[in-house]
């Protein structure tokens, strides 16, 4: 009766174990971050094509330009800036998402940023989103 008893406890340590690593290893909290600032400042994320009208000039003459990129570990993002700060697109992704590492980003962003964990645009580019990106993960 002893043995039940311990391989029982062995079994619920394990099990609490498992839950605890398996809460920790997927926390991200930098796209969390990032649409809390985003909110803060009062700009909405982008959820469809109609969302990016702002963009869709550059995106389809192919003028749209990465300003810069980041790595966070588990999550990417990337700032593109509009001709003469007339907007700035910031998007992120992850494992779960399409890459947005190569030259077609600001396509793929275009064609599905529901799909992304984040998509927002400011018109005019005042600086918020930039802001919000570098903050996030110090």
């Amino acid at each position: 009766m002893k043995w039940a008893f311990a391989v029982l406890i062995v079994c619920i340590v394990a099990s609490f174990a498992t839950a605890i690593y398996i809460v920790l290893d997927n926390r991200d909290p930098v796209p969390n971050e990032i649409s809390a600032c985003v909110k803060r400042a009062g700009l909405a994320q982008a959820r469809s094509q109609d969302a990016l009208s702002a963009v869709r000039a550059d995106i389809v003459a192919g003028g749209l330009k990465v300003a810069q990129r980041w790595d966070w570990g588990k999550t990417r993002g990337v700032l593109f800036e509009g001709p003469a700060k007339s907007y700035a697109m910031l998007a992120l992704w992850n494992s779960d998402s399409a890459s947005l590492a190569g030259a077609d980003a600001g396509q793929k962003v275009f064609d599905a940023p529901g799909a992304l964990p984040l998509v927002s645009v400011e018109v005019p580019d005042s600086g918020v989103l930039l802001s919000c990106a570098q903050k996030a993960g110090s």
